[in-house]
């Protein structure tokens, strides 16, 4: 029966299987992005669970194999979180063929790249089983695959690591071991390997100096003959295993020269690229397994983009087969596509001017190259902006570039390879460093011909990364980066004020980093100390005396009379002594080696935080800034509002004086027209008034005379009747007099209710202006809320 602690330890181990399976099984390798803080803490914490007998190790195998596909996230493996020597723990001849198989293939993949700088406590044991497994019979299948992956491990692990060869050399019998290896090279086993394996064995003995022409020659033989046998079976490990050794032997200042001579590359490289073009055909149609393909695919674009770099002339006859290959292959990878053309379009730099036979092909795909990459800008950014920089060196596409790329496009390429970058630690900072510098040198070459492009260097910058990074190019320790940054900075376009902000910003950006100084230790004391620990006294008396003794006949010239087992019982003392401080000092390293493995989890995951809490800053001092900006924009918005409305208020002011006063001559005028028109009535009555007194005293004549004058009443009432028609015509003037002073009485209370109303607008206008104060002051208060949230926050991390 199991206890409850093994039942719980059961049940906790099948639950991280199953999460890390869960993990494992992932289609997006974004996840494994080292530069984020939660992805740190996940890879040290499935290191501490590998490190522990009982965890899930073959899960964490599964998670690593998938993990390892991902560049950035392989770079990490290798050098930060120091997983070989767990798998190392790992690999014995117990297990199963299929577990070592899938062992070693992501020990190939996470020892690539890998720096060993002491003699790890691990590398015997390792090398002791992978040396087993190559020079044992390649009868079946699978033990071939064992060996030649063993062999591929054990490369990765001696290239450039002299820890490792020496290990390697105390393990085997060199001169036996490197014979088989001849033996495996002449019958196509792993021919790559082979040789970079006799050049890290040649180069520990002899010095590398001391490799000849016909060796590098073989090796470049080897190497082509294995380049095109591996794009044929696609061997994604040999393709990569091609394109490192010949990328070192290009790189080797000794070796170069060597190089150059070799007579069949051309030859060699014309039966490759017709395999080439068949993988790329298949890269595209292949979905049993797209990552192999894919992978072989990248690796034969950079060995192809290492040959160019040679800048030998007969290559130049290639020129127009690789051009019609990155055409078809961008459409798969896009980044090692363009890093392929722009080395081709450099190579005719100092002529000015591309072949014709060139340009026809160019101008047709030319357009599609230059659309920036939509999909994970990222990742072939910095391609697309070397391809942009080489076709700007030659007038014939410079035209064709600053019409098919604007400069906002340019910029916001640029601007997403450094966020992309932020994320993969220290290959990212290279990388943005690389944009950065290739990206100003683009803008700088096209300044002269538009304006536009002159106010996107300015932009450009003015961008606090781009400085930032700028700096760091300027004080890295890559000297041709340093000139890359030296000239731009000295080119006649760069703004002069820009000058002192680069050259300042490595005082405040830059951290510098400092070697750890070791302190020497007495050898012979602490020999002495160990060995008086481990000793017993009779021992040490025996010892003693011995020595004494030996000492005396060494003086007297007696030295023969002292019994032989007397000094091999010493020598077995002494033996004893070495193998006890040899056990516990590669316990110690082991122990110590793990401390530092650790601590470097920590520090990675302080520096993925770091990085977070220093994006948020600048994502935090942009907003603060758009903030400021906004609220200037406000305050520009209420003085323009605030001089508006005195403007409005002085206009209706005159205006509503304007209407008091014509109010005011309306009112006199009317006061006159009244005043005439009463005056006119008054008049009118008196004349009514006399009349009707004449004509009462001429009736009492004409009563009088009645009977005397009896024919003149038909004359005496025409008159009546035609003075009646003058009074009701003056009775419709006065009507009419009455009707227009009602109407002007209407035509003053319209314009009252005018005035009126405007008085309304301004009262409007007033609340109005009150509310954007108001949003105005909130939008202070939360201004200083947040100055007072970042000053805690920045005494906190102080503290």
């Amino acid at each position: 029966m199991l206890s409850y602690k093994n039942k719980y330890f059961l049940t906790k181990t099948l639950l991280h299987t199953m999460d890390i399976k869960l993990i494992a099984s992932s289609c997006d390798l974004s996840i494994f992005s080292p530069g984020r803080s939660e992805v740190c803490a996940f890879f040290s914490s499935l290191w501490r669970v590998m490190c522990d007998c009982r965890g899930p190790h073959w899960a964490g195998v599964a998670v690593l194999a998938r993990a390892a596909i991902e560049p950035n996230a392989r770079y990490a493996l290798t050098h930060t979180y120091k997983f070989m020597p767990i798998l190392a723990r790992l690999l014995s001849s117990a297990i199963s063929n299929e577990k070592k198989i899938k062992l070693l293939s992501v020990m190939q993949d996470i020892s690539y790249g890998i720096k060993i700088s002491w003699q790890e406590s691990y590398l015997s044991e390792l090398m002791k089983q992978l040396t087993d497994w190559i020079v044992q019979p390649m009868s079946e299948p699978q033990y071939r695959t064992i060996g030649h992956k063993s062999l591929t491990v054990l490369v990765n692990l001696c290239y450039g690591n002299l820890p490792a060869i020496y290990a390697l050399m105390r393990t085997v019998d060199t001169k036996e071991f490197v014979v088989h290896l001849i033996n495996l090279k002449d019958s196509g086993y792993g021919g790559v390997a082979m040789c970079r394996l006799l050049v890290c064995l040649s180069g520990a003995t002899r010095g590398s100096a001391s490799t000849r022409q016909t060796d590098v020659h073989d090796y470049l033989s080897c190497t082509m003959i294995t380049f095109r046998k591996a794009i044929v079976e696609r061997d994604a490990t040999q393709l990569l295993h091609a394109y490192t050794f010949i990328n070192d032997l290009c790189a080797d200042n000794n070796l170069q020269n060597y190089v150059l001579t070799y007579p069949n590359f051309t030859s060699s490289l014309g039966e490759s690229l017709k395999d080439t073009d068949n993988l790329c055909i298949a890269a595209a149609d292949d979905r049993s397994e797209p990552e192999n393909t894919l992978s072989c695919l990248q690796s034969t674009l950079k060995f192809l983009t290492v040959l160019v770099n040679l800048d030998s002339y007969s290559l130049r006859c290639h020129h127009y087969q690789l051009i019609c290959l990155c055409m078809k292959a961008s459409r798969i990878c896009l980044p090692e596509s363009l890093e392929l053309f722009a080395a081709i379009v450099s190579q005719y730099r100092d002529e000015g001017r591309l072949p014709q036979e060139l340009i026809s092909v160019i101008s047709n795909g030319l357009p599609g190259l230059l659309v920036p990459p939509a999909l994970e800008p990222g990742k072939a950014g910095l391609q697309w902006l070397q391809v942009l920089g080489a076709l700007c060196e030659s007038s014939e596409t410079q035209e064709c570039v600053m019409k098919e790329v604007s400069p906002d496009s340019f910029e916001d390429t640029l601007y997403s390879v450094l966020q992309y970058t932020s994320q993969n630690g220290p290959p990212g900072a290279d990388v943005a460093q690389q944009a950065v510098i290739v990206g100003c040198r683009t803008v700088l070459t096209l300044t002269p011909l538009s304006r536009e492009w002159e106010a996107a260097l300015n932009r450009l910058l003015a961008h606090h990364q781009v400085r930032k990074l700028l700096c760091a190019g300027l004080i890295s320790n890559n000297g041709a980066r340093r000139k890359q940054v030296l000239q731009l900075v000295k080119h006649h376009y760069f703004p002069s004020d820009q000058m002192n902000q680069v050259f300042g910003e490595s005082l405040h950006n830059v951290s510098d980093i400092s070697a750890e100084n070791i302190s020497p230790r007495n050898e012979t004391d602490s020999e002495v100390s160990w060995a008086a620990q481990r000793l017993t006294p009779a021992q040490e008396h025996a010892i003693d005396a011995l020595i004494t003794k030996l000492n005396d006949a060494l003086h007297s010239d007696k030295i023969s009379d002292i019994a032989t087992s007397s000094v091999m019982e010493l020598y077995g003392y002494k033996m004893t002594c070495l193998e006890q401080r040899l056990h516990s000092h590669s316990v110690a390293l082991q122990g110590a080696t793990d401390h530092m493995a650790s601590l470097q989890h920590a520090l990675a995951l302080l520096q993925a935080t770091n990085s977070s809490q220093q994006d948020v800053l600048y994502t935090t001092q942009m907003q603060n800034e758009k903030h400021k900006k906004t609220i200037d924009e406000l305050h520009k918005q209420l003085e323009d509002a605030e001089i508006t409305l005195r403007s409005f208020r002085l206009k209706l002011a005159a205006e509503k004086l304007d209407k008091e006063n014509q109010k005011e001559c309306l009112r006199k005028e009317f006061k006159i027209e009244i005043n005439n028109m009463e005056t006119e009535l008054k008049r009118r009555e008196k004349e009514a008034e006399e009349r009707l007194k004449q004509t009462e005293v001429e009736y009492k004549n004409l009563q009088k005379k009645l009977e005397l004058q009896t024919n003149k009443n038909n004359e005496l009432a025409g008159v009546l009747i035609k003075f009646e028609e003058r009074v009701k015509q003056r009775d419709k003037k006065l009507e009419e007099a009455a009707a227009s002073d009602s109407a002007l009485r209407r035509e003053l209370e319209q314009k009252d209710n005018m005035i009126k109303q405007l008085e309304k607008t301004v009262v409007e206008r007033e609340n109005r202006l009150y509310q954007v104060t108001t949003q105005l002051e909130e939008m202070k208060r939360v201004q200083e809320m947040v100055a007072k949230l970042m000053t805690k926050s920045a005494s906190t991390t102080a503290s």
